[in-house]
C-alpha cells in the first residue's frame, strides 16, 4: 500500500512539474548599449558575385520551442541570400553564435514554489560572429555582442519580462545583421578612401607603387583595370608585359589582339616559346615546333608585327606558321581540347581552323587568368574570377575547362 501511494504522489508530481514547464513564454533581445543599429543597406561589394549563407542563430537554452529558437536562422538566411547576384560559390557569409553563458536558473525555484505564478527568466549574453569566406579563407570576420532574455510563467506575468511568440526573435536578427553590414561597410570605406588618396595623381606610376605596397587590396583589380586604360595607343606590348610582371591577374585586362601569345600546347605556348629563346639555341627551338605538329595559327601580317614587337625571332614565328599549316594539312586536333559542340559551329577549311585556333586562344587566356586569379587574396580574388566570367564567356571554355 505504501509502494501504491507513493508511486501515486511521483506520478502527480510529475504531471505537476510538466504542466508548469508548459507556461506561458516570452522573449526580450536587450540590443548592445540599448538601442537597435540603424538599418543597413546590403553591402554592394557582394552584389556583383555568386554566393551562399551559411547561418546559426539558433538561440540556444531559454524556454521557447526549437523552431522558435531556429527563427533568427531563417531571418538572417532569407536576407543575405539577397546579397549576391545569385547562388553559388563565389563567396560564403556565415553567421554564428558564439561563448553564449546563461544566468538567472535560480529564478526557477520561486516559480516552482508558487505554481508557476511569478516567472522564472534565464539571460543569456554572448556574441554574434560574421565571417565572409572564399573557400577556406576567411576575408572578413566582425563579433558584435547578443544579450536575451527568456521568461516562463503559467499566466501572462512571463510577459513582463519578454514579448510572445518571434517578434523579438526578428528583432534580434535584424539588429545583429545591421551591425554585420556596418561593419563590413565600414571596412570597404576605409580601404577606399586609402586608395583614393595614393592613386590620386592617376598616374601609371602611382598605380603600379600602390599595387607594389597593398597587394591583398580589395582596390587589387580595379587598379589593373586603370593600368590597362592608360596604355599607349601604339607600340603598348611592353607596357602591358610590364604590368603583367608586375602582377599576373593583369591578363584578365589585357586586349584581345594579344590574344595569340596565349596560343600553343601545353608549355610551348607562344609566350612559353619567346621565354625559351631567350635561353635556347633558336633553330633547335625551332625544330622542336615543327617536329612537334602542334598548331598555333597561321598568323596574318598584323599578327606577326605584333609578334615581333613582343621580340619573337623571325624563326620561331615561321616554325609555328609551318607546324599551324601541317596540322591543318593532316587534320590534326587543335592544341587545346576542344568540343564537338565547338568544332560543329566552327566552318572546315583554314579559315575555319584558324577561327578555331582564335577561340583555343580565348580559352587558353581565359585558363590563365582564372589561374592568376587565384593567386589574389581577399575580395579582389572574386572581382578577378567575376571579371574573367564576362570577359571569356565563350561556350566551348566553359565545357573544356
Amino acid at each position: 500500500m505504501f509502494y501504491i501511494s507513493g508511486a501515486r504522489v511521483a506520478l502527480w508530481s510529475t504531471a505537476l512539474l510538466c504542466v508548469q514547464l508548459v507556461g506561458c513564454t516570452g522573449t526580450h533581445y536587450i540590443p548592445d548599449q540599448g538601442q537597435l543599429a540603424s538599418p543597413a543597406p546590403a553591402p554592394e561589394a557582394l552584389n556583383s558575385f555568386s554566393g551562399q549563407a551559411d547561418i546559426h542563430l539558433n538561440l540556444p537554452g531559454g524556454y521557447a520551442s526549437p523552431s522558435v529558437r531556429q527563427y533568427p536562422s531563417e531571418v538572417a538566411t532569407a536576407e543575405v541570400n539577397r546579397w549576391f547576384a545569385k547562388s553559388g560559390q563565389d563567396l560564403t557569409v556565415s553567421i554564428r553564435n558564439d561563448n553564449n553563458k546563461d544566468s538567472g536558473s535560480v529564478t526557477l525555484l520561486a516559480y516552482l514554489l508558487t505554481l508557476g505564478i511569478l516567472p522564472s527568466w534565464v539571460n543569456t549574453k554572448g556574441e554574434t560572429v560574421m565571417e565572409v569566406k572564399a573557400g577556406n579563407q576567411v576575408l572578413f570576420e566582425n563579433r558584435e555582442p547578443v544579450a536575451y532574455r527568456s521568461s516562463l510563467a503559467m499566466l501572462p506575468t512571463a510577459y513582463i519580462f519578454g514579448s510572445p511568440g518571434k517578434t523579438q526573435y526578428k528583432v534580434m536578427a535584424d539588429d545583429q545583421l545591421n551591425r554585420h553590414k556596418q561593419a563590413l561597410q565600414q571596412y570597404i570605406q576605409i580601404q577606399q578612401a586609402d586608395y583614393e588618396n595614393v592613386v590620386s595623381a592617376g598616374s601609371v606610376d602611382a598605380y603600379r607603387q600602390y599595387l607594389k605596397n597593398n597587394p591583398d587590396s580589395f582596390f587589387r583589380m580595379e587598379t589593373l583595370r586603370r593600368l590597362a586604360e592608360l596604355a599607349p595607343s601604339s607600340h603598348a606590348l611592353s607596357y602591358h608585359r610590364d604590368n603583367i610582371a608586375l602582377d599576373n591577374a593583369y591578363i584578365v585586362y589585357l586586349p584581345d589582339e594579344y590574344d595569340i601569345w596565349f596560343l600553343g600546347p601545353q608549355d610551348m605556348k607562344v609566350y612559353d616559346v619567346l621565354r625559351l629563346s631567350h635561353d635556347e639555341d633558336n633553330p633547335l627551338l625551332a625544330s622542336r615546333i615543327r617536329a612537334a605538329n602542334q598548331p598555333y595559327k597561321v598568323f596574318n601580317s598584323d599578327e606577326i608585327a605584333l609578334l615581333k614587337e613582343g621580340g619573337l625571332p623571325s624563326s620561331l614565328i615561321a616554325a609555328m606558321i609551318d607546324a599551324s599549316a601541317r596540322a591543318q594539312a593532316g587534320s590534326a586536333r587543335p592544341a587545346v581540347a576542344s568540343t564537338n559542340a565547338a568544332a560543329a559551329n566552327t566552318p572546315a577549311g583554314p579559315a575555319g581552323q584558324n577561327g578555331m585556333n582564335d577561340i583555343v586562344a580565348q580559352c587558353a587566356k581565359r585558363y590563365a587568368a582564372f589561374k592568376a586569379c587565384d593567386q589574389i587574396p581577399s575580395f579582389g580574388a572574386n572581382v578577378c574570377r567575376s571579371q574573367v566570367k564576362k570577359k571569356y564567356s565563350h561556350m566551348a571554355c566553359e565545357l573544356v575547362q
